[in-house]
């Protein structure tokens, strides 16, 4: 492979992408030869997760570690770096440049603009919309720059022909994985969680967009301590800031452990009794196969993008319904355990569902120009 080739994730601080992007860099920097990978550009976030991994990323020839937040990278050294080169991979875009130089290949995975009237657009403030509206159109309009775009289910590669009117060609699918740290025990960390006295710690993992939903909890604790007599807590892993703004109610009915980084997801899952996932919009998300790969019983909203990852694997509720979560909760854990066979076939779904090194060799054929699982010429 040409080392005119680069792979970019200087954009990538928090959430899933991360995620995403440290598996595959993993999966690629292993190669010993630095002449047969593409150049890497890490963010401070993904190197750091590659070093708890023990991949330390610092000193390898062809990587390095550069921040870019939004349309910083106008001025950047990370843009210049990439103009040396004949193809760019975005892990996650946008990326705001206009006809780039080289050929670019861009990860998608904003639902806000393949689902443009989403219920959570009616939570905003009439200002908020207007400004949330805006701010996808301009990122509608970069994505539009890519060569290719890459999604990870069927339904994003519709909503991107739909609303950006992309040809279908332009469009590939790859399914996003577990990252094989959940398959890899040795390398799993503590997780910071302090013990509470409750019947039920339940979780999610994630940050707190609007539309992930997660002000339902308060209702969830409610709901099952009023309908159902059981007490529960709620385990978050959100930053400083978001912790900060949520309501009293919100902090009284959660416990905040603040971001991990991919070794300990695995250790915080292991502390929990069950997983609640209840985003209203996604393109996609791993923490439902996280869950199932951690044999723990998985709560998730009953859309569309959950039913085609988790299958019959889930128990669903309607999100719009604390009650509803309550009693999907309940119903599980009124027999005192869940069904220990349920969450092995589970675990086996989550398993199968794709790997990382089928994904990396996705990404790899499609910066080097060719489809996914093409053969090499």
């Amino acid at each position: 492979m040409s080392n005119k080739l680069l792979v970019n994730t200087t954009n990538l601080h928090v959430g899933g992408g991360v995620q995403v992007a440290t598996s595959f860099a993993s999966e690629v920097l292993a190669i010993a030869d630095p002449e047969a990978r593409p150049v890497f550009l890490l963010s401070s976030e993904i190197a750091a997760n590659l070093v708890a991994q023990g991949l330390d990323p610092a000193g390898m020839v062809g990587v390095e570690v550069r921040d870019v937040h939004g349309l910083d990278l106008c001025r950047s050294a990370a843009r210049r770096r990439m103009d040396k080169e004949k193809a760019v991979f975005t892990v996650f875009g946008p990326l705001y440049r206009r006809r780039p130089r080289f050929r670019s290949i861009v990860g998608f995975a904003q639902p806000w603009i393949i689902y443009p009237r989403n219920e959570c657009f009616a939570r905003l403030t009439l200002l908020r919309r207007l400004a949330a509206r805006l701010k996808y159109q301009i990122q509608g309009w970069f994505f539009r720059q890519a060569d290719v775009l890459v999604v990870e289910l069927e339904h994003v590669k519709q909503g991107l022909m739909r609303e950006l009117g992309i040809p279908e060609e332009r469009i590939h699918v790859v399914h996003n994985c577990l990252s094989r740290v959940f398959l890899q025990p040795e390398l799993w960390q503590p997780a910071p969680m302090p013990e509470v006295d409750y019947d039920l710690r339940l979780g999610y993992l994630g940050r707190n967009y609007l539309h992930k939903n997660t002000g339902i909890f308060p209702g969830i604790v409610a709901a099952l301590a009023r309908d159902h007599g059981i007490r529960a807590k709620f385990y978050v892993t959100f930053t400083r800031e978001e912790w900060a703004a949520a309501t009293p109610e919100f902090r009284a009915a959660c416990v905040n452990v603040g971001p991990l980084t991919t070794t300990q997801c695995p250790s915080f899952y292991q502390r929990l009794d069950a997983v609640v996932f209840p985003s209203l919009l996604e393109c996609f998300s791993a923490t439902p196969l996280e869950a199932m790969a951690m044999e723990r019983p998985l709560f998730a909203s009953d859309r569309a993008f959950n039913r085609d990852v988790c299958g019959p694997h889930a128990r669903y509720f309607d999100p719009l319904s604390p009650e509803s979560a309550a009693q999907a909760v309940a119903d599980v854990f009124a027999r005192g355990t869940p069904d220990a066979s349920a969450l092995m076939r589970a675990k086996a779904h989550a398993v199968e569902f794709s790997n990382p090194a089928d994904r990396a060799k996705s990404y790899l054929s499609l910066l080097e120009g060719r489809a996914p699982n093409a053969p090499q010429s």
